[in-house]
């Protein structure tokens, strides 16, 4: 659950190149010396900060279109020192866990299309809507670039699905995309034809993006990664909302059995229980600091049979009622 601390000094950069007060992030959002990432609550804060300060409503859209970022640096030598535009995308996908575990990435292909799908990862799909708008926009543009860079011309990509909401405006999307977009589908894609991918490649050096590859590998090794089970089983509790799982159905939706799954969560200290109500207990919050549901629909949302049984566990495991947390996060 983490970004590369660059993404910071980045954000920084493109609020301060826009206006933004140094000082203020500074003394806001300080990194510790070496410190190399900075988890999803950091990065959430910062954009909203930066988003109401620069009251920018595609912020994502903008820094992709005007920096260069440091937090792409190893995945952009990886790309520029692959052999085919295929490759170079391959690799993208793969090394992009350098940058962010927020977003899942596969390539997909077929006889006319080569598309990237991206997908939030549970830890990060239950974050505010705003924040995960603009790592989604920013993401997809930086591919865009990334193949522009590659080829040195200028393409678009034939369509783009976004898996987020409409927004009101669209013309910074249309200017930028220039093709075809399509909000609240399953999945967040973006398509380029197959031609594109045909004609492209270049001679590399021997070598050398091998020896690039074992450099980051080196980082890679690094990465504070969450335990493969229970992060599966969070995509099963998500994928079923506003239905809560069982146990039972959550076990089977992993191909395992109700105590296979528990003996396996049990060597890993965790049920169950507790990862459905860590997840509940940070979506809960989610919505409530974007003050646009009400408790009633939040409770729907989560799965509760009813308010009061929602107000009964927040209050449980935070000490406050819905309300409460509300009046106090001012």
């Amino acid at each position: 659950m983490y970004f590369s601390s660059k993404i910071i000094t980045d954000f920084i950069a493109f609020a301060v190149s826009n206006g933004a007060d140094y000082d203020e992030l500074e003394r806001e959002f300080t990194l510790s010396k070496n410190q190399k990432f900075v988890t999803y609550e950091e990065v959430v804060k910062l954009l909203n900060h930066i988003g109401q300060e620069l009251d920018d409503a595609h912020l994502g859209l903008h820094i992709g279109e005007q920096m260069v970022l440091d937090a792409t640096k190893y995945v952009d030598t990886i790309m520029e020192y692959s052999e085919t535009l295929e490759e170079a995308f391959e690799n993208a996908v793969y090394y992009s866990k350098l940058i962010s575990d927020a977003l899942e990435c596969r390539m997909i292909k077929n006889d006319s299309n080569y598309s990237v799908v991206f997908e939030e990862s549970p830890n990060w799909a239950i974050r505010q809507k705003f924040a995960k708008r603009q790592i989604l926009d920013l993401t997809l543009l930086s591919c865009l670039k990334s193949l522009i860079t590659y080829t040195g011309k200028t393409y678009y990509p034939s369509k783009v699905y976004f898996h987020t909401e409409r927004p009101k405006n669209l013309n910074t999307y249309y200017r930028l995309f220039n093709c075809s977009l399509i909000f609240e589908s399953k999945q967040t894609e973006i398509i380029f034809e197959k031609r594109i991918f045909n004609d492209y490649s270049k001679p590399i050096e021997f070598g050398l993006l091998e020896s690039i590859k074992q450099k980051v590998e080196k980082e890679i090794q690094d990465l504070n990664t969450e335990e493969e089970l229970i992060y599966q089983l969070k995509k099963v509790i998500l994928n079923h909302k506003p239905e809560r799982i069982s146990v039972e159905k959550a076990a089977a939706a992993l191909n395992l059995s109700k105590r296979s799954l528990q003996r396996k969560l049990n060597i890993l200290n965790t049920t169950f229980k507790k990862v459905e109500y860590e997840l509940q207990l940070k979506l809960s919050k989610t919505y409530l600091e974007e003050n646009q549901k009400s408790v009633d629909e939040i409770s729907y949302l989560l799965g509760f049979s009813e308010s009061s049984a929602f107000i009964r566990f927040f209050k449980t495991l935070t000490n406050q009622t819905p309300i409460e947390y509300v009046k106090n996060l001012n």
